[in-house]
């Protein structure tokens, strides 16, 4: 029997005691939505063999209608199994269901060039090929709203709940506990979870991972929150900022990169204990942020957080331990394998697929031409002046969606050479049309501002 064969007995075997009756086959589309057809548990064994035809031109970034036909192909090491039994409403008895990640492919065979999953595989085999292994690790924060009283101004916001919070005063520690509860039954490494500085915002963290891995863990945390939330009574909101005036959620990413084992970023002698390689990547990130936030922050609501007075990361520049720059190199007990180095500015919003690709891209142009970064940064930015942060040449963050959107297309080592053309064809195409739809909508502000001019 080969390793193979013994791989899907065991998979079965293990359904069969849980009770599982169907299968969820997941992908993800190239705004970040996470797709799902379901199939009877007994057709799974079939599907891992041929795949399951689909419709690709009905899930946006994929395939026109005049060439549609394409097939997913589930990757086994994905399968998980959701720790909430469903009951039967027309006989006694429960039945479980599971979800497991597949590939799209072409109907020739090859796997779809627009799978954002794919994108980053794609990128990662590149560098693999160099002898560079990336790792990645993402800090997710979202929303807990009790269902129906979602607030959309500081003045109805109820709750007292602040940083580190403890029952009674965190009012969503039980739901956020199940989710991590479900999460952990499901295999997936939580390393903690805690209530954020404003009321209703939460923040898990888990271990850190090759950056597939770690997107792919992202995904289903965030169907799993949503999931729990909803069992009681609660709404999971990974929207980066839905209360006006108020804080927003940030998804913190950290990389790092190995060589025959060793962390790259990583030098004993450099008084920040940072490797020329780990300066370089941070110089290609610099140089290159506009058109990666495009990715990172790919909402108009994205831009609502990236606003001064908040501590989300407004101006691009870096230190070490500094939490007022965009860029920062944590503080760690183990240097010689932990240095990495955290981007602030990612929101939930974001493709982790595509942001993590976009990151790694312009890390590695930095790396490949040798691009120095700026000084860095020990000053709290935020209490800096306009005239100090230009003497430093310290420069903002784009403030709009649209801004991103131009610095897209106009980087060929973002836009050309890591998404593909096709795929950045569609992603400026498609957020420009969202662009204009926000931008001929009336809002509530503006009724309440104009009404009787």
């Amino acid at each position: 029997m080969t390793t193979g064969e013994q791989d899907h007995r065991d998979v079965f075997r293990q359904l069969e005691e849980h009770d599982v009756l169907f299968i969820n086959i997941l992908f993800t589309d190239t705004l970040g939505e996470l797709k799902s057809v379901e199939i009877p548990v007994m057709q799974f064994k079939g599907v891992l063999g041929t795949g399951i035809n689909f419709d690709g031109s009905s899930i946006r970034g994929y395939a026109d209608i005049a060439n549609a036909d394409m097939c997913l192909k589930p990757d086994l090491a994905t399968l998980k199994i959701y720790p909430w039994p469903t009951l039967m409403g027309y006989q006694e008895g429960k039945y479980s269901t599971a979800g497991v990640i597949a590939d799209p492919y072409t109907t020739e065979g090859t796997p779809s060039i627009h799978c954002p999953r794919y994108i980053l595989k794609r990128f990662l085999q590149g560098a693999a090929k160099r002898g560079l292994t990336f790792f990645a690790g993402v800090e997710p924060e979202f929303f807990l709203f009790p269902q129906g009283k979602i607030p959309t101004n500081r003045s109805e916001v109820t709750s007292k709940s602040g940083y580190f919070a403890l029952v009674p005063g965190d009012t969503e520690e039980a739901v956020r506990k199940e989710i991590v509860a479900s999460l952990l039954k499901m295999g997936i490494p939580i390393e903690k979870s805690h209530h954020e500085i404003e009321p209703y915002i939460n923040e898990l963290s888990f271990e850190y991972a090759d950056p597939v891995t770690t997107a792919d863990r992202l995904m289903i945390i965030k169907f799993v929150a949503k999931s729990v939330a909803v069992q009681h009574g609660f709404k999971a909101v990974f929207m980066p900022k839905p209360i006006a005036r108020f804080a927003a959620c940030g998804m913190h990413a950290h990389i790092s990169l190995f060589t025959d084992g060793d962390n790259a970023f990583y030098d004993p002698q450099d008084a920040l204990g940072l490797s020329q390689c780990a300066r370089f990547f941070i110089g290609g990130l610099i140089e290159h942020i506009r058109a990666v936030t495009a990715l990172t922050n790919p909402t108009i609501n994205s831009y609502k957080r990236l606003v001064p007075g908040f501590e989300a990361p407004v101006n691009i520049a870096w230190g070490s331990k500094n939490r007022s720059t965009l860029i920062r190199i944590p503080a760690t007990p183990n240097p010689k394998e932990a240095t990495r180095l955290e981007l602030r500015s990612p929101d939930p919003s974001a493709n982790p697929y595509l942001a993590f690709t976009a990151i790694l891209a312009a890390g590695m142009d930095g790396i490949e031409h040798s691009i120095e970064p700026p000084a860095a940064i020990g000053e709290n930015i935020y209490l800096m002046s306009e005239e100090e942060k230009a003497q430093q040449g310290i420069k903002p963050l784009p403030s709009s969606l649209e801004q991103t959107v131009n610095a897209l297309e106009s980087d060929q080592v973002i836009s050309s050479r890591a998404l593909g053309a096709k795929t950045s064809e569609y992603l400026i195409q498609a957020k420009r049309e969202e662009i204009a739809a926000f931008n001929q909508s009336v809002t509530d502000w503006e009724r309440q501002q104009y009404l009787d001019v």
